[in-house]
């Protein structure tokens, strides 16, 4: 009889409960705020009761047409009584439909019990609905197109210069050269600097009295200072998140490549130049065959996190005059603008739906390349 080993399933609990709480459950919240809205529902009775049946529900804010009124006496809890008056009334639902019913005063602003004819509703019973009216607000959003464009930018700039960036430092690392632990620090040295502090220091290098401007005056190259950051010059502003975030996160790939080059054999390298590979020829039919599945998970990291870049763009351009998704989030959730935490989880789902659509064209692309290749 097969004995049943249960440490798999003993190291799988862990993982499942870590994914429930910190992925599947945030991730259900945020679909659901931004696909579902509070509202509130009038149901109208058949008879002036609270527990009479139901013939109609009525939005709120919805004009009626008061077609009967009734007094009545309710009894309270220190026995004594008071008059208390439901109106029948009729008017259209949502769908268009003619409804009426008996409501209570205390559901309708009426301006006299006794002689108006007309009424609206203020209350009713809470409700949750779905919708897409979040989502075409933040589509029909004109900023939303421009976000979109510019993180679609940024990452067709960013990510490739990081890749051929990290590559190369892989490499030198990678080559036993003299004072290659100096060069692992300096390649290192942007890991300890947060995103926000990366994009105020390229700021302090691109502002009117930065050191750039510095430089370009007391070298005799401009007479005066060039304005790079303003509304108009949309190039040079990108330039600089540009710079700011290979500078920053390159190191991260660097990483991710200098273990992959860790994995190669020697061997396969020391062969190659034996039979007269040139460094291309080494690097393209050699190394990054091998380095394939390392780039796809550096790949993935730094396209999913340079789809969520912000404060490198808030802080070089203040995150009005350029504007990227992860900024038009935050702005659609800060209360002090339009403290709409709805359209902000319809702009996360949106951005984590873009992840997970890249990551999945990546794993199959890189699949399908790899069953070629064993086909071969």
């Amino acid at each position: 009889m097969r004995k049943l080993h249960w440490t798999p399933y003993l190291l799988l609990l862990p993982s499942m409960i870590y994914l429930t709480l910190f992925f599947a459950y945030p991730m259900v919240a945020s679909l659901q705020l931004a696909f579902r809205k509070d509202v509130q529902y009038l149901k109208l009775r058949e008879e002036p009761e609270s527990d009479a049946a139901e013939t109609g529900t009525l939005a709120m804010q919805t004009a009626v047409a008061v077609l009967d009124r009734m007094r009545l006496e309710e009894t309270l809890p220190n026995g004594r009584t008071r008059p208390i008056y439901w109106f029948r009334v009729q008017a259209e639902d949502t769908e268009g439909t003619t409804v009426e019913g008996w409501v209570n005063q205390e559901n309708i602003f009426i301006e006299s019990r006794t002689q108006s004819d007309t009424a609206r509703i203020v209350t009713g019973e809470a409700a949750k609905e779905w919708t897409f009216d979040f989502v075409k607000r933040m589509v029909n959003d004109f900023r939303f197109g421009k976000a979109l464009r510019t993180t679609i930018l940024l990452i067709v700039l960013i990510i490739p210069l990081q890749f051929i960036l990290a590559i190369v430092m892989g490499l030198v690392l990678q080559s036993g050269i003299r004072f290659t632990n100096f060069f692992l620090y300096i390649y290192a040295i942007p890991l300890g600097v947060s995103d926000l502090a990366s994009g105020i220091l390229w700021y302090s290098i691109f502002t009117q009295r930065g050191f750039l401007n510095s430089w370009l005056v007391e070298l005799g190259l401009r007479e005066r200072p060039f304005i790079f950051i303003q509304s108009g010059h949309e190039n040079w502003m990108i330039l600089a998140i540009v710079l700011a975030e290979v500078w920053r996160a390159t190191s991260i790939v660097m990483v991710i490549v200098v273990a992959g080059l860790q994995g190669i054999p020697k061997d396969y390298i020391e062969a190659g130049q034996v039979f007269g590979a040139n460094l291309w020829q080494r690097i393209r039919f050699i190394i990054l065959p091998r380095l394939m599945p390392s780039l796809q998970v550096a790949l993935i990291l730094r396209t999913i996190l340079a789809f969520q870049v912000f404060a490198v763009v808030v802080a070089i351009t203040g995150g009005d005059v350029m504007t990227v998704l992860a900024n038009e989030t935050y702005r659609w959730y800060d209360p002090a603008r339009f403290n709409n935490s709805n359209v902000a989880a319809a702009y996360a789902g949106f951005i984590m739906l873009l992840s997970l659509g890249i990551s999945f064209f990546y794993l199959r692309t890189v699949r399908a390349q790899e069953e070629r290749e064993s086909q071969q």
